[in-house]
């Protein structure tokens, strides 16, 4: 739409109000004569009256009321439309999709960079996504998250270090163990599988010492993990950081020759989607 109609539209709304075109001028900050024109041609453009001009004071034809109903709509959206945009210019508004692969990163990574990105940012929303390594790297790639964070992504994103995790071993807490243990001690007792993406490392470690893993349960969630560990069901591996502070009843104990993921923040190599996911990309690069 030109600036000539949103002109016309505006004088007739004002119009409708005043009777007057003096009154819709000075309303508008315009010469009479502009507002004149600006309605004669919008008038011109769609081939119908829209103003009684015989009487005072000035009156909208059905036409023109018409007119000026759909006006205000369209003034309301400009309105409504120049207010969102400046609300997001000045990062008052604004949404980020964040993913994470799991506890590592969900429970001891993310909530500190959450926390100071809603400090400086208490209008901007943040949605996280948690699923596993496959699901996280997959919702990275189809891009149905900014940024995710992963655990050795390749050299397909850009990323920023975030932290090394090491896989360890959950005995109970009685069990008296020698450090680091070996394949041989962990393939000895029945086997918790974790389900939370760290299955592939575990098994290459067993295969490294020439034997495999005993597994009577396959477990998603760390704290089930840690209450079989701890009523004596089995022992397990799991990465250090996905471990709560404490676990009563359970001992983390190392691992000979464990395999260390390098956990970082990733995103895709392009602009991105938002104002709002940049500023929180920004924020990570001083936080982390």
């Amino acid at each position: 739409m030109s600036e000539g109609n949103l002109t016309a539209l505006r004088a007739l709304q004002s119009l409708e109000r005043t009777g007057s075109i003096s009154a819709t001028a000075a309303e508008l900050g315009l010469t009479q004569s502009a507002v004149s024109r600006a309605i004669s041609g919008f008038e011109a453009g769609c081939k119908l009256t829209l103003v009684h001009r015989g009487a005072r004071p000035l009156r909208l034809t059905e036409e023109g009321e018409a007119a000026a109903a759909h006006a205000r709509r369209i003034t309301g959206n400009l309105t409504a439309l120049e207010q969102d945009l400046t609300s997001l210019r000045l990062n008052r508004s604004g949404t980020v999709r964040a993913g994470s692969f799991g506890p590592s990163a969900s429970v001891r990574l993310l909530p500190r960079l959450l926390l100071k990105f809603k400090q400086l940012y208490p209008g901007i929303d943040v949605s996280l996504e948690e699923g596993n390594d496959e699901k996280a790297l997959n919702d990275l790639v189809h891009e149905r998250v900014d940024v995710s964070m992963l655990a050795d992504p390749g050299e397909d994103f850009e990323t920023l270090p975030v932290a090394t995790d090491k896989l360890v071993a959950l005995l109970p807490s009685e069990h008296q163990a020698s450090e680091p243990l070996t394949q041989q001690d962990m393939a000895n007792a029945p086997f918790i599988m974790t389900l939370a993406g760290s299955e592939p490392y575990i098994l290459d470690w067993f295969r490294r010492g020439g034997t495999e893993p005993r597994i009577t349960h396959r477990v998603q969630q760390t704290h089930s993990i840690l209450a079989l560990v701890a009523a004596g069901l089995g022992r397990a591996i799991v990465t250090d950081l996905s471990l709560p502070q404490d676990t009563p009843g359970v001992q983390a104990v190392p691992l000979a020759g464990a395999p260390a993921k390098e956990i970082v923040l990733a995103r895709k190599h392009r602009p991105p989607r938002s104002r709002a996911a940049g500023l929180f990309w920004q924020t990570a690069a001083r936080e982390l």
